[in-house]
């Protein structure tokens, strides 16, 4: 189940059962942000999420459809948010007709629940007498714009208002300035952004831990007596039935059931801002909701991670900069979904990145952080995440011998290296030779003279999977080599592993990050997700996604940065330096690593997924006619024809695709000179277009394979069936593997 921001979501995390009111076939529910205040989200046990889109394909929010002047009709995406339609139509100097106060809110659930706000005094709701806001479909909304980029404040009543805002002590009415030669009153001049940042401070002081935000709507002459938390509020004037006033505030969580109460005493109050009834779970939930007690739900999760996650309030602003979410588009997969999983009954967890972005952006200060880190220990089945270590080069062992000569007055520390010789292995060498050079300057509590530590993983893998077990066996194994080493401390290349040590040994790993970072002087290092769990902070914190190239299905892309970093797999997905490798000795290798990554690597993972789509339709022909094999030997002697099929024309359109760019050619070419980073690169590549959904251009072929004057009559119906989909998609599968990434790259390097 998911909630939404309402009142009688607020019940159910109180304890309230809503099992009799759901609906449990997997209906498709288009979603936003779930800060609609309606409750209607909680008639579906289990929907099939779908997510409205935030852009048109071209990157736009808007797109201009008639009108002049004054007012306008734009279509807008239908998951943008209020905040960035208006950031983009203000440069214009318009501004929709209509708006919530909470700006964080989609366009498209807006206008579904027919919702109220800043302009209602005029233009009431999305639907009343006459329509401002029309969804075309679940991904195009059209609304109706106006051109006023001033305002003129009076707390007099004026039939020109396009607003009315109600405060603790007033109300006051808001007119386009373009009025302002009819009226001839001396009224204050305000610009409209300016207003609308004001009321998005007030709106956002409601937010607190323990309090809920509350609306209340009902006639405007009637007398509101409930004791809550008011705010500021607006009224509805045109274009409605009648006229009413909107009350926002907050209330304490605990006195939620005298606010049902309250409700059931005065059915003509609503507490939500829209043109709509009460349907019948409404009713149900009003009359059932008598006592706010939190529920454990699921037996394995345990009380006190219910109740922090119950301080949440749906604002939606963890959602920003979530990774997992805006990769996946499925809210599930949010902080806030995950919190609506765990309150519901849940007890199954995906990991998550642990970016931290989204509890620093949270309102109420959740821990959000360590709930999403602590979530997947409670799965029965605990997910499998690999990590592959790699061994090091022989000069990386030759400079532990150095450190080991010039150093032996020093005590021995370990070096950690998991898999940075996978992820970073210039840093690698970079900070072995910073302690071979400068190792006189470090602290006597530290040492330059260190024992590599190869081979093993850390356990943060297991770690992220919840498999504490195995992450306990994996730190116990560091501390035996530390023990038999003999040695005084060990150093982390990587927050990640350093994080995990730390937690789970009663000594404390060493950031290396530590030992140099005096030596960056000006220059400002790449420290988020993990690192920022140890205490680290940077303006440069995005998250990478770890050293993962999907999550859940879908593709992770990584975009080349231009600043240093310090975690390993950030330096690998940004395609970046990484402070250690500054310390390298040879400085045209640091030169050549700072060419190869001249290039928006995005550019790259498009043409591989373009020419892939039209690799597949240049096979229709020659797989068309494979298809009557099927009947000789079946499904498996078919994809032994079809998969070399693929191959060969995938191959061809990579080559023609990516060489048709002369950055990437020469991007290609540079990487080529170094072995390493080229085998980085093709995995990378391999994994990226192995997780990437390539259902619609199966379906594609699929179409044109039907098609085909080389498919035999006889086999027409098998072409239609589920199992001859699967085959092509297994097909395609099987194709898809480094030694064609290899091949393709190796025939661009030499054309």
């Amino acid at each position: 189940m998911i909630l939404d921001a309402s009142i009688f979501s607020r019940a159910v995390i109180g304890g309230l059962d809503v099992k009799k009111i759901e609906i449990n076939d997997k209906n498709e529910l288009v979603v936003g942000r779930l800060t609609g205040l309606y409750g209607n989200v909680l008639k579906y046990a289990n929907p099939k999420i779908i997510r409205a889109p935030d852009r048109f394909n071209d990157g736009s929010i808007f797109r201009e459809v008639e009108g002049r002047n004054i007012y306008k009709i734009f279509e807008v995406p239908a998951g943008v948010t209020f905040d960035k339609l208006i950031d983009e139509l203000s440069k214009n100097n318009y501004y929709p007709a209509i708006f919530p106060l909470y700006l964080k809110g989609t366009i498209g659930g807006f206008t579904v629940l027919n919702g109220s706000g800043f302009g209602s005094y005029k233009f009431g709701f999305v639907k009343g007498k006459k329509t401002i806001n029309e969804l075309i479909d679940y991904k195009v909304v059209r609304i109706l714009a106006v051109k006023y980029p001033e305002l003129l404040e009076t707390e007099g009543e004026n039939k020109f208002a396009w607003s009315a805002l109600i405060y603790k002590d007033t109300i006051k009415y808001y007119i386009p300035s373009f009025y302002n030669k009819i009226i001839n009153e001396n009224f204050k001049s305000i610009p409209t952004n300016n207003l609308i940042k004001s009321i998005n401070i007030e709106i956002s002081s409601i937010f607190k831990r323990n309090y809920i935000p509350i609306i209340l709507m009902t006639n405007y002459e009637k007398n509101t007596d409930f004791n809550f938390d008011f705010k500021m509020g607006y009224v509805i004037n045109y274009n409605s039935p009648k006229r009413y006033k909107v009350l926002i505030g907050s209330l304490e969580e605990t006195r939620l059931p005298e606010l049902f109460e309250y409700l059931r005493k005065n059915p003509d109050v609503l507490p939500f801002p829209y043109l709509k009834e009460y349907e019948e779970f409404h009713k149900d939930i009003l009359r059932n909701f008598k006592k706010y007690e939190i529920k454990v739900r699921s037996k394995r999760i345990n009380k006190n991670m219910i109740i922090e996650a119950s301080k949440c309030i749906n604002c939606s602003l963890c959602l920003d900069s979530c990774l997992a979410y805006n990769t996946t588009n499925n809210i599930l997969y949010s902080p806030l979904g995950r919190f609506d999983r765990l309150l519901t009954g849940e007890g199954n967890f995906e990991f998550c990145f642990g970016c931290a972005s989204c509890q620093e952006a949270c309102p109420v200060g959740i821990n959000i952080s360590n709930l999403m880190e602590i979530l997947p220990q409670f799965n029965e089945n605990k997910e499998t995440v690999e990590l592959e270590t790699t061994d090091v080069p022989r000069t990386i062992y030759e400079l532990e011998k150095s450190l080991n000569t010039r150093y032996r007055n020093r005590p021995v520390f370990l070096l950690f290296v998991g898999c940075t010789a996978k992820y970073d292995p210039l840093g690698l060498e970079g900070f072995l030779n910073y302690l071979l050079f400068s190792g006189d300057k470090l602290p006597q509590e530290l040492s330059p003279r260190v024992k590599l530590v190869t081979g093993i993983c850390c356990g943060f893998n297991d770690y992220l999977a919840g498999n504490l077990k195995d992450v306990k066996n994996s730190v116990e194994k560091i501390n035996r080599l530390r023990i038999e080493q003999n040695a005084a401390g060990i150093y982390f290349l990587c927050p990640e592993g350093l994080y995990v040590y730390n937690k789970f040994s009663e000594q404390k790993g060493i950031f290396a990050y530590e030992v140099i970072k005096n030596e960056l002087k000006e220059k400002e290092a790449h420290l988020g997700c993990w690192a920022k769990k140890l205490g680290y902070t940077s303006r440069y914190n995005e998250c990478a996604g770890l050293f993962l190239t999907s999550y859940k299905g879908n593709p992770l892309k990584a975009t080349k940065k231009g600043f240093l970093t310090v975690c390993p797999f950030s330096t690998w997905k940004f395609g970046t330096i990484s402070v250690y490798s500054l310390f390298l000795e040879k400085k045209e290798v640091k030169e050549l690593e700072e060419e190869k990554v001249m290039i928006n690597e995005n550019v790259i993972f498009d043409l591989l997924v373009r020419a892939i789509a039209d690799g597949l339709i240049a096979s229709k022909d020659e797989v068309a006619e494979k298809v009557v094999m099927w009947s000789l030997g079946g499904s498996q002697y078919f994809l032994l024809l079809t998969i070399p099929i693929f191959s060969k024309y995938i191959s061809s359109e990579l080559i023609r695709k990516l060489s048709s760019d002369s950055r990437v050619k020469e991007f290609l070419s540079k990487l080529s000179q170094d072995t390493h980073l080229l085998n980085q690169k093709i995995s990378t590549y391999k994994d990226y277009l192995s997780s990437y959904n390539f259902n619609n251009e199966i379906n594609a072929l699929l179409e044109e394979i039907a098609k085909s004057n080389k498919l035999d009559y006889s086999v027409k119906d098998l072409v239609n069936t589920n199992e001859f989909l699967n085959a092509l998609k297994e097909a395609l599968r099987r194709s898809i593997n480094e030694n064609l990434i290899v091949s393709v790259i190796n025939n661009i390097i030499y054309l």
